[in-house]
């Protein structure tokens, strides 16, 4: 049965290893959320809100945004913001998913991000990346 967490406060909760398959998460404030290893196929992920949280090794097979599909993300520096095109946005600038992922490491130096958070940004990169190519 698909569990509905939609709109629930999750900030800060540890998810690790959670299985959240088909999880009704629009709206979930997950800020700073650890879902390391968490298994999303098929959750509703619209509106959800990722800022900080812990994205490593989750499964995202079948993750649904719908077509106005918005996932936001934070750690520590600027927002980063994708809207279901093939575009990422980090602060002020905007690129392709493509782009980013081909300079995220370079940039992330330029404006003195840590290596930990172009590790993080990085991350949700590779997740819209996997999003994005999953709905296209």
């Amino acid at each position: 049965s698909m569990t509905n967490l939609s709109r629930t406060n999750l900030s800060g909760a540890n998810l690790s290893g959670a299985d959240l398959s088909g999880a009704a998460l629009s709206g979930t404030n997950l800020s700073g959320a650890n879902l390391s290893g968490a298994d999303l196929p098929g959750a509703y992920l619209f509106r959800a809100n990722l800022s900080g949280a812990n994205l490593s090794r989750v499964d995202l097979t079948g993750v649904i945004g719908g077509p106005s599909i918005k996932l936001e993300f934070q750690f520590n520096k600027h927002i980063a913001s994708y809207f279901g095109n093939a575009e990422i946005r980090i602060g002020c600038q905007t690129n392709t998913i493509e782009n980013w992922l081909l300079n995220y490491k370079r940039l992330g130096k330029e404006y003195n991000y840590s290596d930990e958070e172009i590790a993080q940004y990085g991350n949700f990169i590779e997740i819209v990346n996997k999003i994005h190519n999953k709905g296209n």
